[in-house]
């Protein structure tokens, strides 16, 4: 990808706007090559990169929901009630497999179900 290729990524990535990402770009015509360049194989994959990559900085990890949830359960956080406290505990023994359910069969037709807390 050309360094033009390139800025016109980052442009279009900002504001959605081809023509206006080929003009600070430095295309000499903005509105054609903006649009071809939304064709462009290589553009498609750089800017298909750069969504995912916002999209994975929007969304919480494991760890970090984990890290919030025992900060609520300790009382760290300032607004937390018993009851956010209390469902901070359930989530986090649930993401931790604490409460499974585990179903043993004993015959054909006989199904005994045992709760188990580990």
């Amino acid at each position: 990808m050309t360094p033009k290729q390139s800025a016109f990524v980052d442009y279009y990535a900002a504001s959605g706007n081809a023509v206006d990402a080929a003009r600070k770009a430095g295309y000499k015509k903005p509105h054609p090559q903006g649009a071809e360049n939304l064709q462009k194989p290589t553009i498609q994959q750089a800017l298909a990169e750069r969504n995912k990559e916002v999209s994975q900085s929007r969304i919480a990890t494991i760890k970090e929901r984990q890290e919030f949830w025992t900060a609520v359960l300790r009382g760290q956080e300032p607004d937390a009630d018993m009851k956010d406290r209390l469902k901070a505990s359930e989530l986090l023994g649930k993401c931790h497999g604490d409460f499974i359910d585990r179903v043993e069969s004993t015959g054909v037709h006989e199904i005994v179900v045992r709760y188990v807390q580990e």
